[in-house]
């Protein structure tokens, strides 16, 4: 199996923290897959090469998603929230149905396991072992989902699952009969020493990569209208410096549908067909959900954030414009020009990995006002299947030139925005789709009840940024931007910049 740091390792794999985003893989989930996810124990035997078993993919969640009510805009704690209303309605994803309720019991029937798990796996693991594996997780309920990632076919799945304050990332595959071919859960690891200093944290941070971008600030409650309030800066490093986002990105379509829903141009209950022109590689799952599938704005919005669904992101990118994108990008970017065209994440996966660097260096050899006719009218219709994805674990390319960018005073405005939009009953939404996945940060929710978290990868790009509310009313932004155009940022690195991003909100002062 093929496993890619492309473009968001959306929660590090200290608990899910930093989990590849843009990172496509073959069909399979495979064994040596699970090198990548730090510290994951192995639970049942490596999955096998499984192929994905004829079946109708659902054309949309199987319990639709009730908007959330006045009383849960920003709201104090998110202990009720769960993805588990998008678990896709294939074979791999009906396995994972059953398993959240099987995973909190004291032990599991012999023949209830049977009907679940494949033979080999049972005869690597037999139900006894597999049933001690379980009781030594420790799980109670309920038993909640924070991401979903699906492979490209119906019979791999990867997330995470929280348990109280525990949490936990799997990886699964099913067989052709649609048994449980192969599982692999494991709790996170504790985060490295944290610094208890700014002058401590900055000296952590200069070492972590070539280019390195922070800042620390509080914003105040937002205005009667509506607007983001400035950021009071606590601690910076290059603060100013705009660095390649990887999925970060993602913040601005969604404060671009935020916007157009504000002003009565879009609806969160809008139905939007997916196309196939628009699909996407993982993560995310709805690149293998069939064309024509209909899905609510809302719906697209709370699959894109947490487990960073690329086609997700594509589709709702084209409904709303690149033009009100990049518009949009404008009212909190001083490093907006960088961003025009706004790319899709199609287009960047063709760009910098279909007959590399043809597309690449022609699109870069135009003049910014014809890029946006050379996506349509060429990198559009480039079939995804001349995507080389083996390219993708190779060195950096182009990081500084065909990425997405901002500095971390950019995104600090970008959350204050947010958070502002937020604050209207009509856009609650948009707390509750960054609240679902925390980063895997670990702030205690008794002092901060509220987080908020997006990151994005690339190779040679590491991104973490958060918003959170302390208790007493303070409000937080934290981000960090890691750049290396010469090589990939090792995963002793992202568990640094987690444990720097967590040791800056404990130095935060009370109001």
């Amino acid at each position: 199996m093929v496993m890619m740091t492309l473009l968001e390792r959306e929660t590090v794999k200290h608990a899910h923290v930093l989990r590849s985003t843009l990172r496509p893989r073959g069909a399979a989930v495979a064994a040596g897959s699970i090198a990548l996810s730090l510290a994951m124990a192995p639970l049942g035997p490596g999955p096998a090469q499984a192929q994905a078993p004829a079946t109708t993919l659902p054309a949309k969640p199987s319990t639709a998603l009730a908007l959330p009510s006045t009383a849960s805009v920003l709201p104090a704690a998110q202990d009720n929230l769960s993805l588990a209303w998008a678990i896709p309605n294939y074979p791999v994803g009906r396995q994972l149905r059953w398993l959240l309720g099987a995973f909190t019991k004291a032990s599991v029937p012999t023949a209830e396991l049977k009907a679940h798990f494949d033979a080999s796996f049972l005869a690597a693991a037999p139900p006894a072992v597999l049933n001690a594996d379980l009781g030594a997780l420790r799980f109670r309920a309920p038993l909640r989902v924070t991401y979903l990632d699906a492979g490209l076919t119906a019979s791999a799945l990867e997330g995470g699952l929280a348990s109280g304050a525990a949490e936990y990332s799997f990886i699964m595959s099913v067989d052709s009969q649609g048994l449980i071919s192969g599982l692999r859960l494991g709790r996170s690891p504790a985060l490295p020493a944290t610094p208890t200093s700014w002058a401590g944290l900055d000296a952590q941070l200069r070492s972590l990569a070539p280019g390195v971008g922070f800042l620390a600030a509080t914003i105040a409650p937002p205005t009667a209208r509506g607007k983001g309030s400035s950021c009071h800066v606590l601690n910076s490093l290059s603060a100013t410096t705009a660095r390649p986002l990887g999925s970060m990105f993602k913040l601005y379509v969604l404060s671009t549908v935020a916007s157009e829903v504000r002003s009565g141009r879009l609806s969160w209950s809008k139905e939007v067909p997916l196309t196939a022109g628009l699909r996407s590689l993982p993560s995310g799952f709805l690149q293998i959900v069939p064309a024509g599938s209909t899905y609510t704005v809302s719906q697209l919005a709370q699959i894109m954030m947490p487990g960073s669904d690329n086609t997700a992101a594509d589709r709702l990118m084209a409904l709303a414009g690149r033009s009100a994108i990049e518009a949009q990008v404008a009212t909190t970017s001083a490093h907006a020009s960088l961003d025009d065209p706004f790319l899709r994440t199609r287009e960047l996966f063709v760009l910098k990995y279909a007959g590399y660097p043809k597309y690449a260096n022609a699109y870069l050899e135009l003049p910014a006002p014809k890029r946006t006719a050379y996506l349509d009218n060429v990198v559009d219709r480039v079939p995804l299947s001349a995507v080389d994805l083996t390219a993708a674990t190779g060195a950096p390319r182009d990081i500084g030139s065909i990425e997405w960018f901002a500095s971390p005073s950019d995104i600090c405005s970008l959350y204050s925005q947010l958070y502002a939009y937020a604050s209207s009953p009509s856009l609650a939404p948009i707390s509750s789709a960054l609240s679902y996945n925390d980063g895997g940060i670990g702030l205690s929710r008794t002092t901060w009840p509220l987080v908020w978290f997006k990151g994005g990868s690339e190779q040679g790009v590491l991104t973490l940024g958060f918003l959170a509310r302390r208790a007493d009313g303070t409000v937080a932004v934290v981000t960090v931007l890691l750049s290396d155009p010469a090589k990939s940022i090792p995963a002793e690195v992202t568990l640094k910049a987690l444990a720097d991003a967590h040791a800056a909100f404990g130095l935060v002062p009370a109001s």
